[in-house]
């Protein structure tokens, strides 16, 4: 998955309520009337060669390759892909100074291996996709709290929710226990390569004197009651797109219903509107491009190895391209998600095809809440 910073800066200062009904329409008006802006299309359009980097790609690459390498070879195939999943928290926290970025991945490693028990719950005892739906889409909604508030960057609450689902996929085969070790595993992988140049003496630490925030504060959504309404008002809409476009994609017979929460869920974690417009449209024009590539591979006989050289690649370019363009970053992101997922559930080239419509589903859903809801803090932002 990309490593885009999503995680907002929550303005005590600016208006956090949604406005009286007047003030109301005037926003929406400017939401609608952003489409309309060159500004929008030239940010959109916008690729910023200039930052990329290449430390961290080949971080979370190694750390990767490297679980899904023992995955391959003791035997332990069918759970590799979650283990890659834990691996991939090495993605996170990129701006950190160290001393911050550990307490903070090893909360996302908590969450990460939570979110993948309670997946394999649901796919043990759930039958219900509606039960399903509604678990997984909360799960969404306190990951972005969660998030927010301990200012997480990057992945965002996909992650979680990808995970969860994921086991819930596989759950009639790898059970809750199997597949939980195998993400605490691979999230051990990931934070150690995450902090290898610390734990090496390779980074330089006299600068890291970080200001350090009660950890009670910080779940509490910031030091003043604004902050809190605004962040639970924030996972709350969130959780609601989530389990719309879930249901909608559902109610039309698509076979990954998920996806579409968990598209919803992509395009909002910006918060503010113009970025869910822009993460939206960029979602949409890279899991196009990347599910048709994805239709080709999935088509292809890869194999195991063959998808796990190929699921390294395109995780590396996608950690490339986060700070590029999120456009770049999803043609990457859509195929190696889906040979992620493959590797357990053995996806044919139809797949693709579902997961392009979910997508749809998802920002469309995911735009119009965020215009129905909007606030001034999030034109301020």
């Amino acid at each position: 998955m990309s490593s885009t910073p999503t995680t907002p800066v929550v303005s005590a200062s600016a208006p956090l309520e949604p406005v009286a009904a007047e003030s109301a329409r005037s926003l929406r008006g400017d939401a609608v009337r952003h489409w309309v802006r060159a500004q929008t299309w030239r940010d959109i359009a916008t690729v910023e060669f200039s930052r990329i980097g290449y430390a961290v790609p080949i971080r979370v690459g190694i750390a990767v390759a490297l679980v899904m390498i023992v995955g391959g070879l003791t035997g332990h195939r069918d759970v590799a892909g979650l283990a890659a999943l834990g691996a991939l928290i090495s993605a996170f926290c990129r701006p950190d100074p160290y001393p911050v970025r550990l307490p903070r991945l090893l909360v996302i490693g908590a969450a990460l291996t939570s979110s993948v028990a309670i997946g394999g719950t649901l796919g043990t005892y759930s039958s219900s996709m509606v039960v399903d739906i509604i678990v997984i889409s909360l799960l969404g909604g306190a990951s972005v709290y969660l998030m927010t508030s301990l200012h997480i960057v990057g992945p965002g609450a996909v992650i979680i929710m990808f995970a969860a689902n994921g086991a819930a996929a596989s759950a009639a085969t790898t059970g809750i226990g199997y597949a939980t070790a195998a993400t605490a595993i691979g999230a051990v992988v990931g934070i150690l390569a995450s902090i290898a140049p610390w734990l090496l003496g390779l980074a330089r630490t006299d600068a890291d004197k970080p200001r350090r925030e009660s950890l009670r504060v910080a779940l509490a959504g910031g030091r003043t009651r604004a902050a809190h309404r605004h962040l639970l008002f924030t996972a709350g809409r969130i959780t609601v797109a989530a389990a719309i476009a879930g249901g909608i994609a559902t109610a039309i017979g698509l076979a990954h219903p998920m996806w579409a929460a968990m598209g919803g869920v992509a395009a909002m974690q910006g918060v503010a509107y113009h970025l869910t417009v822009r993460r939206g449209v960029q979602r949409l024009i890279g899991n196009v491009v990347g599910g048709v590539i994805a239709a080709i591979l999935l088509a292809l006989p890869l194999g195991y190895w063959g998808a796990v050289v190929a699921i390294v690649v395109f995780q590396v370019a996608a950690e490339v391209f986060s700070t590029v363009n999120y456009a770049l970053c999803s043609v990457v992101v859509t195929p190696m998600a889906l040979l992620l997922t493959g590797i357990g559930a053995h996806l044919s080239p139809d797949a693709a095809v579902d997961r392009v419509l979910d997508t749809v589903i998802g920002i469309v859903i995911g735009i119009v809440i965020a215009a129905i809801t909007i606030t001034r803090a999030d034109v301020d932002h």
